[in-house]
């Protein structure tokens, strides 16, 4: 029976999510005495902030039923690609972003068919993207994208909700500002806007971490990117299972897996600051794939997931050499 195989078991198991939690933890403080990063409070930030997505995430899937039954499979794919990212395991812009984008959605799916009392849901929505701008300023092209969310998907904008994201998204721009006045420091907002200005059209030398197939980013690449897809197609072939609304929250990851593919696929130079938000919204639809199918093939295919996960882990941390 279905509900008997590996795979179910893991994914409706409540010890999945307190067990990949462990493994994780232990694979990012092992990272941390290898590199000589126990004691960098960069470290142990970038940490505490994956926990933090990691609680909006459980409680994202949990609040909107994304996955039909009850389970923390989000959550747990979520932590187990953080460990599958041992370069990224130090304090970056992309660990301030990752958080806020989060946020962003558990707060926009409070607006679903909601025209009336959305507004408020809509600037703080915008609120937590303006954050995420101003840390990964490249992230300026999500903007139409949520925009594109909120008018379709969501099916509640209106002038006022409109008015009320372009006042959310530029207001932290605003309290950094005016804090930069304060102390009289314009540093950080040179360093954005310059962060900005340098995006560019990629040339050949962009992409020479991809040429090495054997790179720790490489492998993570080609592995969520495996994953994602095969729990991207299989959504799209039965989508009609899920309830209209539940559709839709889908259709925004959908779309912003591959805004994530295709930002790093033509600004390869930001793939350290992408790689948390593309295993953000991958995550959600590899559990959808995981939690929701049963038979023989697709459980075999989650156990070789495992050992690939096991394999690409000891690789990445040089437990293991190839």
């Amino acid at each position: 029976m279905r509900s008997r195989r590996f795979q179910n078991t893991v994914s409706k198991s409540p010890l999945t999510l307190p067990l990949c939690m462990v493994l994780g933890s232990i694979v990012w403080f092992w990272n941390m005495h290898v590199n000589g990063l126990l004691h960098s409070d960069g470290s142990l930030a970038a940490l505490a902030s994956a926990v933090v997505t990691t609680y909006i995430v459980m409680e994202t899937a949990n609040r909107f039923a994304l996955l039909r039954i009850r389970s923390n499979m989000v959550a747990a794919v979520w932590v187990i690609g953080v460990a599958l990212m041992p370069f990224l395991h130090h304090w970056s812009a992309g660990w301030v972003a990752v958080p806020a984008l989060a946020g962003c959605h558990y707060v926009m799916f409070h607006t679903y068919q909601d025209c009336n009392d959305s507004v408020v849901s809509i600037f703080h929505t915008f609120i937590f993207l303006g954050v995420a701008l101003l840390a990964v300023p490249q992230l300026v092209i999500f903007v139409p994208l949520f925009y594109w969310h909120l008018f379709v998907f969501m099916r509640c904008m209106s002038w006022r909700g409109l008015w009320a994201g372009l006042v959310g998204l530029i207001l932290p721009l605003c309290f950094v500002i005016g804090w930069s006045i304060v102390v009289d420091d314009y540093t950080f907002l040179a360093g954005r806007w310059d962060s900005l200005l340098s995006t560019h059209l990629p040339a050949a030398e962009d992409y020479v971490w991809m040429s090495d197939y054997t790179s720790p980013r490489t492998l993570f690449l080609a592995f969520i990117t495996l994953l994602s897809l095969v729990g991207i197609v299989h959504y799209l072939r039965n989508y009609y299972n899920d309830k209209i609304r539940t559709r839709m929250y889908l259709y925004i990851y959908v779309l912003q897996t591959v805004a994530c593919w295709l930002m790093i696929m033509f600004m390869p130079a930001v793939f350290d600051l992408m790689a948390p938000a593309l295993m953000l919204y991958a995550s959600t639809m590899v559990a959808h794939f995981f939690a929701l199918t049963g038979t023989w093939v697709s459980n075999g295919f989650f156990c070789l997931t495992l050992l690939a996960a096991v394999a690409l882990t000891l690789l990445n941390l040089g437990i293991w050499a190839y």
